[in-house]
């Protein structure tokens, strides 16, 4: 969903791709689906279409020159309107990029920002 590749960004993109392939599977990139779409609406469509589909989940905040960074309370907040959405036994690789002293914290903000719970706990709703 990278927003610089100029296909695969839209559950109806992806239809097409899974029409021509329908053995595909996806690895879903939550953090590019917020930079092409800060909503997360089209993240929660292609979600609910394709759930069966993903074999992994890429987290990491993506800034506006494509890299990836560190989790910011906004990308959890995001997250955590579809993390509901993703399967429970999903595969999560980190691809935000921070220095070994931060490793911990940002697994536990991953954690967060996947669980309504907890994240409903730390914003105070």
């Amino acid at each position: 969903m990278d927003k610089r590749k100029p296909v695969g960004q839209t559950a109806q993109e992806l239809t097409r791709f899974f029409e021509l392939l329908p053995q595909a599977s996806l690895c879903f990139d939550i953090g590019h689906a917020r930079q092409v779409d800060p909503t997360m609406s089209e993240a929660a469509t292609i979600l609910r279409s394709f759930r069966g589909r993903i074999q992994q989940l890429h987290v990491s905040e993506v800034n506006t020159q494509s890299k990836h960074d560190a989790l910011s309370l906004e990308s959890m907040l995001a997250f955590q309107k579809v993390s509901h959405l993703i399967p429970p036994d999903c595969p999560v690789i980190l691809e935000s990029r921070v220095e070994e002293s931060q490793i911990e914290e940002e697994i536990q903000n991953t954690l967060t920002s996947l669980s309504t719970e907890k994240l409903l706990a730390l914003t105070g709703d």
